[in-house]
């Protein structure tokens, strides 16, 4: 189709699918000439500018494993996933990850997307012979069985992220089935028009591959932009571009529906959003603003079981994320493990179904996680009566207040109908009489004053005396989160540790 591949909306350029296909035939028969193997590894890593996809794809072609390396990562967390990855290829302008590289004395290839001896553009020029015309070119044989497809990394809030490997024919069978077979296709990727999606997540994580596999076959444009994701950036995205599918984070639309400037919502055909807990008053707003014909959906999804796994429509009740897609549900009781048959009660969601193959050279993490074809997703959940599942906490971010488990979640809800509260998050700190005390970090709406005596009283009138904020309250000017959107755990955890607490 003569339909644009992609779009660079930092820089307001676009490239073709014939443009996009040339380059990645190129660079794979590059690749073959510097002496690219079946099973070799490929990190990738950058913002989503316009060359970024091109040793996706080319990779792709050869049967090499692609290892995505979040471009907001630390040095410390790109040394970790080097060490662990070890890659035989690199793509990546970054000086911290040419430095993780040389520490760790790696034979890896690097080559930057920008100008200069290392470039990919001079790559190109020094191992393209130019004997092959690209319609000639065949794609490498090898066996799916045995070479990873990709290597995702999990989002890495509470420390170092752990590298899922994806397997080749599970993928090859999801795609298959969506794309062929009209029975098992979610309306998601339904489309026969030559249409635009936004994709803005960056190249790790589990939406990204689903986008840049999904949206080709399914003619959508692929809207992207190489800057830092900013509330305002989106917003004149959304209002220049008007795609029709996205997937965002709650926080963000959030923050969109609350903003002084406009955004017209009503170009989706169906807005999806993910990555944490989506409340019921973010999708209920977003319903309000996209058009009657369009879905606000609440996704559920994780890297373990190949993304979605559930989907709520307009049908789902309030909160819920709805029902099973492609796997089996069980819950399960945190201490005894007994299987919990009865509604309302909550316990650990174990998946089983199309599952990755375990985490890259780590066995201690893959034994601890997946379990007799189960995979425990360390996530508290609950089911009603009708079958639809609700999800409540990580139970690695409860609190232990005395004997009671306390929910951050439930806490933030709170700290939230504040109308001096912009955003909250809740942590717990060590005490010695408490276990855990709950600390609020907490961002003033522009314009109020509010007080840290005031956020405590108003959460005592609202909640139960172990969940009062006995570990005081922070003020912030931005709450630290992933680039995935979830809030940095672990980082925050630190700064409330060395912040003053009133």
């Amino acid at each position: 189709m003569l339909a644009g591949f992609q779009i660079n909306a930092a820089i307001s350029k676009s490239e073709t699918n014939a443009s996009v296909l040339s380059r990645a035939v190129r660079l794979a028969r590059c690749l073959r000439r510097l002496g690219a193997q079946p099973g070799d590894l490929l990190a990738l890593h950058g913002r989503n500018h316009l060359d970024l996809l091109i040793p996706f794809y080319a990779a792709l072609f050869n049967g090499l494993t692609v290892c995505g390396v979040d471009p907001a990562y630390d040095y410390d967390e790109i040394h970790y996933t080097m060490m662990i990855s070890k890659p035989d290829i690199a793509f990546s302008d970054s000086e911290l990850l040419h430095e993780a590289i040389t520490k760790l004395d790696l034979d890896t290839k690097i080559i930057t997307f920008k100008d200069g001896e290392q470039s990919m553009k001079r790559f190109m020029e020094e191992y393209d012979d130019g004997n092959q015309s690209d319609a000639e070119f065949q794609v490498t044989e090898y066996d799916v069985d045995k070479i990873p497809l990709w290597l995702t990394t999990t989002s890495g809030s509470t420390g170092y992220p752990k590298l899922t490997i994806q397997p080749h024919r599970l993928w090859m069978k999801r795609i298959v089935e969506n794309r062929f077979d009209p029975t098992r296709s979610l309306s998601w990727y339904r489309s026969d028009e030559n249409r635009m999606g936004v994709c803005l997540t960056p190249v790790q994580w589990i939406s990204a591959y689903h986008a840049v596999i999904g949206m080709p076959l399914f003619h959508y444009t692929i809207l992207r932009s190489s800057d830092l994701i900013s509330v305002e950036m989106v917003i004149d995205i959304i209002n220049k571009y008007k795609p029709v599918r996205g997937v965002f984070v709650p926080y963000l639309i959030n923050a969109i529906l609350n903003h002084e400037r406009h955004c017209d919502f009503t170009c989706f055909d169906s807005i999806g959003l993910g990555g944490m807990k989506v409340s019921h008053e973010i999708i209920t707003q977003l319903r309000q603003r996209i058009r009657s014909d369009a879905e606000a959906l609440n996704l559920y999804g994780a890297t373990e079981p190949l993304g979605l796994i559930s989907i709520a429509d307009h049908n789902t009740p309030r909160n819920s994320i709805g029902k099973p897609l492609l796997h089996e549900f069980k819950i399960v009781d945190l201490e005894s493990r007994a299987e919990i048959t009865e509604p309302h009660k909550e316990g650990e969601l174990l998946l089983k179904g199309p599952m990755c193959a375990g985490y890259y050279n780590n066995p201690e993490q893959t034994a601890a996680a997946f379990k007799d074809g189960w995979y425990k997703t360390g996530d508290l959940f609950y089911r009603d009566e009708d079958n639809y599942y609700y999800y409540v906490e990580r139970i690695g971010q409860l609190m232990k207040v005395k004997s009671y488990l306390v929910s951050p979640w439930e806490l933030i809800e709170v700290l939230e109908e504040h109308p001096g509260v912009a955003e909250a998050c809740v942590i717990g700190i060590p005490s010695q009489g408490y276990a855990d005390l709950p600390v609020a970090c907490v961002v003033r709406r522009p314009g109020h004053h509010v007080t840290a005596q005031e956020i405590k009283d108003f959460v005592v009138n609202k909640v139960k005396p172990h969940q009062y904020l006995r570990g005081g309250v922070v003020f912030m000017e931005k709450l630290p989160r992933t680039s995935t959107g979830k809030f940095a755990i672990a980082k925050l955890r630190q700064m409330v540790l060395t912040a003053h607490r009133e």
